[in-house]
Parts: C-alpha cells; structure tokens; sequence
C-alpha cells in the first residue's frame, strides 16, 4: 500500500510541476508521452540492477501509474469540469497585430518566438496576423487577418524549442 501512495503523491506532484512549467516547455510531447519516459525506468531500474530481488513493488508502481493515467484520461473525457481542472487554458498572444504583452510574459513566450511562427506561416508583419494563440497542446495558431487559420505544422517546432 506503500508503493501506491508513494506513486500517487509523485504523479500529483509531477503534474503540479508540469501545471507550473507552463505549456511551452512541454510542447513536443505529451506531459505524460514524458512521465512515463522518465518514470517507468525508475520504477523497474532497482529490480533490474538486482539492488531489489522483488519485481513486485516495479509492478505495482508501474500498474499504479499506468491506472492514474487511465483514470485521468477517461475522467477529462466524461467530466468537463475535471478537463478543465487537468488541461490548461489557451492563450491570445496577439489579436488584431497587437502584441499582448501581459500575456506574453505570462507564458514566458519571447516575441521572437512569435515572428519565428508568423514567419514560417508565410506572414511577414505583424498587423497581417488577426490572433495569434498559444493553445493548451503549446502550439501557437496563427489567424491571419481577414480570416482564416494559416496551417502550418512547423510553426511551432523552432518557436517552442527551449534546450
């Protein structure tokens, strides 16, 4: 029962950190495409390297975590309020080619990053860009004035890069 707590506390507190870090950090992968990168390792590494004869508690941990995930999943799919709770909101960083400044340096979003974005949509001034959004999956749409969503999906691969 141990083992379940410890995981349940680590999955809260990974996903509080994951909610802290902002959706920028994480907009290659999925935040959990990367606990389960990061956890699952763990939990097996002891009873690989013989440290711990018994596989059940790497078992358990993993199964617990695997379970957290599923519940998750199905509980944002069935519940609207608990989606809302779990998902970040999306973010106007320009609307009608004004740089919203509050809001850029909330996500920490450089306005760099933004021109990079325009730029590979195929826009070159600012005020050609009716919204630009920073969406829940950390991506930035860009709308250009006049209407219609411009499709590009290697807007946000230079834009979002933060090694």
């Amino acid at each position: 029962m141990e083992t379940v707590l410890r995981v349940v506390f680590v999955y809260v507190f990974i996903w509080a950190c994951f909610r802290t870090l902002g959706k920028r950090e994480l907009s290659q992968m999925a935040p959990f495409e990367l606990v389960m990168l990061l956890l699952i390792p763990q939990f097996f590494s002891r009873a690989l390297t013989r440290q711990d004869y018994s596989m059940t508690n790497s078992i358990v941990a993993a199964t617990t975590l695997f379970s957290l995930v599923i519940l998750t999943s199905i509980a944002s799919f069935k519940f609207t309020g608990f989606r809302h709770f779990m998902e970040s909101k999306p973010a106007v960083l320009v609307r009608q080619g004004e740089l919203l400044r509050d809001s850029i340096g909330h996500e920490r979003i450089a306005p760099d990053e933004i021109f990079s974005a325009m730029h590979k949509a195929g826009i070159e001034r600012l005020e050609d860009v009716a919204w630009a959004i920073l969406e829940s999956d950390g991506k930035i749409a860009i709308i250009r004035a006049g209407g219609g969503e411009v499709h590009n999906p290697d807007a946000d691969k230079g834009a979002g890069a933060r090694q």
